[in-house]
């Protein structure tokens, strides 16, 4: 557990280092100080950091504290865990060819099957409600687009 713990922590730093670089051209914090583009991504990656140097610090200075456990990575939640990284990814992936309406309309529906959601009339309802309160606030309320689908363009 303790070389699970290690490696955790570096990963960890590492991811927040990078996502700390990729940020780095873009801005934290406009004229008017409202906060950028920049923010949330630097926000995210300090706190992997955090984490990460907190993890390393329990491996460090408390070694016997996981001391004979193990990790079990078969595990019906930790494989529910991966199936859920999954269709994030998938989300990701549809979003950026699709645009916003179909991924969601595809993501929504797969994430509440995932967690036990057998319903259709539960399932199609909440899509379309959470589609239609994104599209409301963003579009109508902050005059913004959503992400319009570039494989059509």
């Amino acid at each position: 557990m303790r070389q699970s713990n290690a490696i955790v922590a570096i990963l960890s730093v590492l991811l927040g280092a990078v996502i700390l670089w990729l940020a780095s051209d873009l801005t934290h914090f406009d004229e008017a100080g409202v906060p950028g583009e920049a923010f949330w991504p630097s926000a995210i990656a300090w706190l992997f950091i955090a984490l990460g140097l907190v993890q390393a610090a329990e491996v460090a200075f408390a070694p016997s504290l996981h001391a004979g456990r193990t990790v079990d990575l078969h595990s019906t939640p930790v494989r529910i865990a991966f199936l859920g990284a999954a269709i994030a990814l998938a989300f990701a992936v549809l979003l950026t060819y699709f645009g916003f309406i179909v991924a969601t309309a595809v993501f929504v529906p797969a994430l509440m099957l995932l967690m036990g959601a057998r319903s259709p009339v539960q399932i199609t309802l909440t899509t379309a409600g959470v589609i239609a309160v994104v599209w409301v606030f963003f579009v109508l309320i902050f005059n913004n687009e959503l992400p319009p689908p570039s494989l059509f363009e």
